[in-house]
């Protein structure tokens, strides 16, 4: 017996684990709702409820100009839906109960104007359900906001706008038509850049073309007077310039009304001609912001390259029509819209832009444009900012297969427009110091029964050092909306990749997410799911995200999250049944755990270590458990039940009063020896 017990001690001694390492929980959590290219861009609204209060959303179509086709709400609390509605088409509103919880509240709008318009307006208004009636909107939480559909570029170099306001008030409108000569100034030779308003009651204009209507001209604010209670109609026809370069056939004008208290009612910047539709980025405050473009030159140099920053409705904030950088532009807080413009010759060209703020880039790229500004979905440009003079280089192109593999690809790295020759392997040398752009080519795979018509590649430049420093490292998804992010981990541990489809406003055709280092596949989700335990180092991992809305839906709406795994508890005992007093022996290990605790029975409760054996002195029948506690939160084992049978009476006999005595000073023994290995194992 002595023998027996001197084991288990030195077993359970051998098992204490220090290992006491902290992990960061969650490396990436992120919910997005995404559209395609041809619908309204979402519109988004972050709230924190510091309590957990029942609260009800109530959006309100404000039916200006005119009603939406449709219009959605979706409420998120961190990477949970937790309501949605529809704004219904007779009350033109829609309220969405949210249950009482306290976190991060992100409010998501989408809609689809009037087909006329193209435009149109709404507003969220969140209330506690515990506030009397009438409830008011919690300010902070609550917004309003506007919806408008891409407009398509056209080659006729024209663009009309036909909307309409409603006046809430009797007096003076001031309008203000602003041409923002981007890429070119528009039209004004010919015939006057102007907007024509009705019905009015004044116009300061002389000689309005007829009573009750005003004539706006460019580049002056304009008071108009209007009745309460009317929705005036606004008349814009804009006509890009033919005399500059026939070529452009672009143009952009912003519009903006307040009504007599100052109060801005209107703020629109509009395309015309071949000027393709805005990407929006939002700023968190009022911050500079530095803006470059870059033409590429390659294949071929651009006959035409801009880009212009605007705030809706005003004159541009920053544009560049060249090559060039500008920095520390005044940018108000709020919603900004980016203007891009390019032509190619007879040869596809490309073109790098980027607008960041100190604290980050807020909207960066690299596109191809070929000629006749035809669709470039295959082809795609990345820049390697700086190459050594003569020094050796590898470019690597991977197809990581996933969701399917691609049906061809293939890439070619430039310097100044001259192609870098390279050997099988993918090695080149540099012909001069600076920048190179590498172009790949690449097909998409075949949508099949089990895969969706998907891909995602990998590009990579390094140089041939033994140990190979990355210039360039870029994920790029084929067949559908990608997005790609780095997350950077700075301890090891595992983690789980979780994916889910939030069916809002339905279910995506098809979605998938990979996680990777360099070339190398660590976790891929195809739908939704969880890839637990993935092993993590120190260092930078690319999330690539590839997608398809439904084609009735339009939009989708997805979670991303890597955290910390769980820990996991294998916990098991060498018998199911003992005799009362006896030891039985329980053996467990963990994993992604920082401490346990043990619970069920006199001799087992209490801090345990991270793995271990340890004999229990088992006086009644129990039932045995372990928790554990990590960065991923807190798990319970299965439990383990051990039956206690009690011996048989003995008699008159002393011998089996001396045998339970004997078993009742072994229990003491076993008490202090767990005692003492709890002490090493808390050190």
């Amino acid at each position: 017996m002595r023998r027996s017990m001197l084991k288990l001690l030195l077993a359970a001694l051998s098992a204490v684990s220090f290992d006491a390492a902290v992990l960061a929980d969650v490396l990436y959590d992120q919910t997005n709702l995404i559209g395609l290219p041809s619908v309204a861009s979402p519109s988004e609204f972050p709230f924190t409820a510091t309590a957990a209060e029942a609260l009800t959303v109530t959006l309100t179509d404000f039916h200006t100009p005119a009603a939406f086709t449709s219009l959605q709400v979706a409420v998120t609390l961190g990477e949970s839906l937790v309501g949605m509605g529809t704004a219904d088409a007779v009350s033109l509103s829609a309220a969405v109960k949210v249950p009482a919880a306290s976190g991060n509240y992100v409010l998501r709008v989408i809609g689809t104007p009037d087909a006329k318009q193209g435009f149109g307006s709404f507003g969220v208004c969140v209330t506690r359900d515990s506030d009397p009636t009438p409830r008011a909107c919690i300010a902070a939480d609550s917004y309003s906001g506007n919806i408008q559909t891409p407009v398509p570029p056209n080659t006729s170099g024209t663009s009309t706008l036909s909307t309409s306001f409603l006046t809430t008030m009797a007096g003076n409108y001031t309008i203000t038509l602003t041409d923002d000569a981007f890429p070119v100034a528009l039209d004004v030779i010919t015939t006057p850049f102007s907007a024509l308003i009705t019905p009015v009651v004044s116009c300061p204009t002389p000689n309005p073309p007829a009573p009750g209507t005003c004539v706006i001209l460019a580049g002056t604010p304009t008071a108009v007077t209007i009745a309460a209670g009317i929705s005036p109609q606004l008349l814009i026809v804009a006509t890009a310039a033919a005399t500059a370069d026939p070529t452009v056939k672009a143009g952009l004008y912003g519009v903006h009304i307040t009504d007599p208290s100052g109060a801005s009612i209107l703020a629109r910047t509009i395309p015309v001609g071949a000027l393709g539709s805005a990407s929006f980025v939002a700023q968190d405050g009022a911050k500079p912001l530095t803006l470059t473009l870059s033409d590429l030159a390659y294949p071929a140099a651009l006959t035409n390259v801009g880009i212009a920053v605007t705030s809706p409705g005003v004159a541009p904030i920053a544009k560049l029509t060249a090559s060039g950088n500008i920095p520390n532009i005044a940018a108000p807080a709020g919603i900004l819209e980016v203007w891009k413009f390019a032509t190619a010759s007879a040869q596809p060209g490309s073109y790098d832009f980027n607008l960041a703020n100190a604290q980050q880039s807020l909207l960066s790229g690299t596109q191809i444009v070929n000629p006749g500004n035809t669709s470039a979905s295959g082809s795609f440009a990345f820049v390697v900012n700086s190459l050594a003079a003569n020094g050796k280089y590898q470019l690597v192109l991977n197809d990581f297969k996933f969701p399917g593999a691609l049906q061809s690809s293939a890439a070619t790295v430039a310097q100044n427009g001259t192609v870098l020759m390279q050997d099988s392997k993918g090695n080149f040398t540099a012909s001069v110091a600076g920048p190179a752009v590498v172009l790949v080519t690449a097909q998409a795979p075949p949508p099949t029964e089990t895969t969706p018509g998907t891909g995602i590649f990998s590009v990579t430049v390094q140089d041939t050092a033994a140990t190979p420093k990355t210039l360039l490292y870029q994920t790029q998804g084929v067949g559908g909306l990608f997005d790609t992010q780095t997350v950077t981990s700075g301890t090891s541990g595992n983690y789980d990749l979780k994916l889910a489809d939030l069916n809002f406003p339905a279910n995506f055709a098809n979605l998938a997410v990979l996680i990777s280092q360099g070339n190398a596949i660590i976790g891929r989700i195809f739908g939704a799911g969880t890839v637990p335990n993935i092993p993590v180092t120190p260092g930078q991992y690319t999330l690539s995200f590839v997608a398809n809305p439904s084609a009735t839906a339009n939009y989708g709406l997805y979670s991303v999250n890597v955290a910390s795994s769980a820990p996991v508890i294998t916990f098991s005992a060498n018998v199911a049944s003992v005799t009362a007093g006896q030891p039985v022996q329980l053996t467990w290990s963990t994993q992604n755990a920082t401490s346990c605790a043990a619970s069920g029975a006199t001799g087992w409760s209490g801090n345990e270590p991270l793995t271990g054996t340890v004999g229990v002195a088992i006086t009644a029948t129990s039932t045995l458990t372990m928790t554990c506690t990590g960065p991923g939160g807190s798990t319970t084992s299965k439990p383990v039940m051990v039956t206690a049978t009690q011996l048989p009476s003995s008699g008159k006999g002393g011998g089996g009063a001396v045998g339970f005595g004997l078993l009742i000073s072994l229990a003491g023994v076993l008490a202090l020896r767990r005692q003492a290995v709890r002490v090493i194992a808390n050190r």
